[in-house]
């Protein structure tokens, strides 16, 4: 759990875990478990999730990556869940941070010397083990770091229909390449749903 909160935490801090793109290792083929979303008949991202995923998951996290790829604020603002959003823009202020640097910051995350562009390719998506997910941790994370303050977190608790620790790996094409490489392995996201759709807690 130790692995999880400070996962949370960077992701709060940085939107992503994960560093310099093209050192990644190619990613390994997906579980035979895993099912192709009906997205993938569109061009773009394309989705390898696991049977048991719920599809508006998938669908928020397809709206997210998307947005960081075209460097759309508007639309990854969209997939936040909107509390800890507003949590999380007044928290980069008092560090003298503004919501739109800290974006354009997560944009430029798999950037790499020599590449002009990349294209993001491929995202596996499943259920991290929930008997391994602490809620009252994850939450105490945030807390600890400043973002939450305990009436937030109760709220968002009480406010979910589910909170689910999505685990997910992620390639992209970089210009002049033949083959995508993974820019994210094994990462995890916490997202939520509620009465009023589904979100990302960073």
């Amino acid at each position: 759990m130790k692995r999880l909160i400070a996962a949370s935490i960077l992701a709060a801090m940085l939107c992503m875990t994960g560093c310099s793109a093209k050192n990644a290792q190619s990613s390994e083929n997906s579980a035979e478990s895993s099912v192709q979303n009906d997205t993938n008949t569109e061009k773009g991202l394309q989705i390898d999730a696991s049977e048991e995923v719920d599809s508006a998951y998938i669908d928020t996290l397809k709206i997210y990556f998307t947005a960081i790829e075209q460097k759309d604020y508007e639309a990854f603002k969209k997939t936040m869940y909107p509390p800890y959003l507003e949590a999380f823009n007044a928290y980069l202020q008092a560090q003298g941070s503004t919501p739109e640097e800290n974006f354009q910051s997560l944009c430029t995350r798999f950037d790499e010397d020599g590449y002009e562009s990349w294209t993001l390719t491929n995202l596996q998506v499943s259920y991290y083990p929930e008997e391994n997910v602490d809620l009252d941790d994850f939450f105490s994370a945030f807390i600890d770091a400043g973002i939450f303050d305990e009436k937030l977190a109760e709220d968002c608790k009480k406010n979910a229909e589910e909170i689910r620790d999505v685990q997910f790996s992620l390639q992209a094409l970089y210009a002049g390449d033949e083959a995508p490489v993974t820019v994210v392995s094994g990462n995890e996201i916490m997202m939520v749903k509620t009465a009023d759709g589904t979100y990302l807690f960073g």
